[in-house]
């Protein structure tokens, strides 16, 4: 199903986009490099093809990479051992020049590479083609000395294309004659291949031996099909004989991968796995929706400025409620979404959907909605997949997120089921381990929001009907989340009273207050007495409403005392708690500063 979902996304970007997409025999390769010939097949210069992009690190720091130059050229080979097939006209300076590590190895590839282009082009009658057979005559083995003409870089291993010095707005390979011979070339290699039905599409024709490769994986260069060990063999069919899919579809599937893979309108990197996603048909705004609801906030930069908020404002319509028909979009349109990672030379696949329009905007609005907590505005009010993740990984490091949380996060957005728990544990040990030195940043949004939806899915699961709430939930009577509040308040007394100080009550003692919060609450309520004297000093306003607070929440504390401990989730619920009740300090200052002296206190 996933390779039938492919080739349709193949042909049906043939139809809209035919300029931009490779035909059958040809592919986007990138070049960095293009070597300019005269009519008798002497170098004259080499020019650079390496662009350079604009991006932005964190903290929104501008850095600018360079890019090797995209361009249709004719397809490359699958390369591998000691005899790797040579390409044609986009080409390395390993087979180019000869230059290699060994002997035998520069040998091969210099004699490959001439074989193959005099065999494609022999008996061409093309002013390109006679210059290339020129300059394969009269190249130099090993050397990238060619008198007066800068080489440099030649050798950096990226691909080499060619052009004429009177023909400087083509390239060699884009000539038609040549582009013939490299057509025709192909077609006699296939007439060697078997015949067989074909698993995709259902019709004979000639099978693929060895599938081709996929693009953005840095140095891996893996394949989705194919059988290269002995072991794989059986009844004697060997190589892509044990699956049989036809040259056309392989071609057509693997293309289409690479067109996904190399547009950011269709994928999303998460660290070291990719996330595909197109429509069976066309539905151009449609996929920009779901695109910018599962990168986050972080919005899709190829827009202009107006398609921008225009995409901007559809979201958050969406994100309100909107069904996709008062927007004007096809909520019935299938979706295809494909998790890809790499294993050196296989591509695994870690999951794939298929779902309406219509219902992958539920699964992500429901999953933006279990994680949503109200908190500081400058922290994402729809956390990214990759932002989620990072607050995971020790430094928020992407190289340190664990590698299982990737698609297992991605499974339950996809399937409505609760969120892993080793994702919640993750949240957990990040805040303990981070809290002593910085409790604030550790104690966050985005790390709340997801315990509190872990919890609720849990519960929901198990058919329990309590629910964590968005905001400071007072009537909430389980222990934990009082137990956090109660932390909370304990630290604005004392913030109030000292102003300034070096570590916190919340630095110093919450993860103590996790572990064994009988043994730490009688030591902390006794130590907070100087500090609301103090406050009633200054402040009896104050003093008058953190002490009815303070009596508020211990007054659900059975008699029988603190909690000797607090199993994962009591952890999860007491830091809930905590962080409802600080977000509710900062929401009511004016609130509270607007009570009167002569409130009254509670007596007990």
């Amino acid at each position: 199903m996933i390779l039938q979902a492919l080739c349709g996304f193949y042909d049906r970007m043939m139809e809209e986009q035919p300029e931009s997409i490779a035909p059958f025999g040809f592919a986007i390769t990138p070049v960095s490099k293009c070597i300019v010939l005269d009519s008798e097949g002497n170098i004259v210069q080499v020019l650079d093809r390496i662009q350079f992009q604009e991006y932005f690190e964190k903290k929104n720091v501008k850095k600018v990479k360079a890019v090797p130059q995209r361009l249709l050229t004719p397809q490359q080979p699958k390369r591998s051992g000691k005899r790797p097939e040579p390409a044609f006209l986009c080409e390395n300076a390993n087979f180019l020049f000869g230059i290699y590590g060994d002997s035998d190895g520069a040998n091969y590839r210099f004699e490959a590479s001439r074989n193959l282009h005099e065999e494609v082009l022999s008996g061409v009658e093309d002013e390109g083609a006679s210059a290339i057979l020129s300059f394969f005559s009269k190249r130099k083995k090993g050397s990238l000395d060619y008198g007066n003409i800068d080489t440099a870089g030649l050798e950096d291993g990226g691909n080499i294309v060619f052009q004429l010095e009177n023909d400087m707005w083509n390239y060699v390979h884009e000539r038609p004659a040549i582009r013939e011979a490299w057509t025709n070339y192909l077609n006699s290699r296939s007439e060697e291949a078997g015949i067989g039905q074909c698993l995709v599409t259902g019709e004979v024709g000639r099978i693929a031996r060895i599938h081709g490769n996929l693009d953005g994986f840095g140095q891996d260069k893996p394949t989705l099909v194919g059988f290269n060990k002995d072991s794989f063999v059986s009844y004697r069919k060997e190589q892509g004989e044990n699956a049989p899919i036809s040259e056309s579809a392989a071609f057509k599937y693997v293309t289409a991968l690479n067109l996904l893979i190399n547009d950011k309108n269709h994928s999303l990197n998460i660290h070291d796995e990719k996330i595909l996603f197109w429509a069976e048909k066309k539905a151009e705004l449609e996929e920009q929706v779901i695109g910018s609801m599962l990168n986050g906030e972080a919005g899709n930069w190829k827009l202009d400025e107006f398609s921008r908020r225009k995409l901007s404002g559809v979201v958050d319509h969406i994100y309100n409620g909107t069904s996709p028909e008062q927007l004007e979009l096809n909520a019935n349109v299938r979706f295809f979404v494909v998790g890809l990672s790499s294993n050196k030379t296989r591509a695994v696949i870690r999951y794939f959907y298929i779902n309406t329009f219509e219902e992958f905007l539920e699964k992500i609005r429901r999953h933006q909605s279990d994680i949503y907590a109200k908190g500081a505005p400058w922290e994402p009010e729809h956390p990214s997949f990759s932002q989620i993740l990072l607050e995971t990984a020790l430094r928020r490091e992407s190289k340190n997120i664990p590698p299982p949380h990737q698609s297992s996060l991605i499974r339950s957005v996809m399937t409505g089921t609760p969120y892993p728990n080793s994702l919640y544990m993750a949240m957990l040990g990040r805040i303990r381990a981070e809290a002593s030195a910085n409790a604030g940043k550790a104690i966050n949004r985005i790390r709340i929001g997801v315990i509190k939806g872990y919890l609720n899915r849990s519960a929901s699961q198990m058919k329990r009907e309590e629910r964590v709430g968005e905001v400071l939930d007072p009537n909430e009577k389980a222990i934990p989340y009082r137990l956090g509040r109660l932390l909370a308040i304990l630290n604005k007394a004392q913030l109030e009273a000292l102003e300034k100080v070096n570590a916190s009550i919340v630095d110093k003692y919450l993860n103590a207050a996790l572990a064994s919060p009988q043994q730490v609450f009688p030591t902390l309520l006794a130590n907070s007495q100087p500090h609301l004297s103090k406050i009633n000093k200054n402040h009896k306003g104050r003093y008058i409403y953190l002490y009815n607070l303070l009596l508020e929440v211990l007054g659900e504390i059975p008699t029988s005392g603190f909690p000797k401990t607090l199993n994962a989730e009591g952890q999860g619920q007491f830091l809930v708690g905590f962080f409802h009740q600080e977000q509710d300090f900062y929401k009511g200052k004016n609130k509270e500063q607007s009570r009167e002296d002569n409130d009254s206190v509670v007596e007990v």
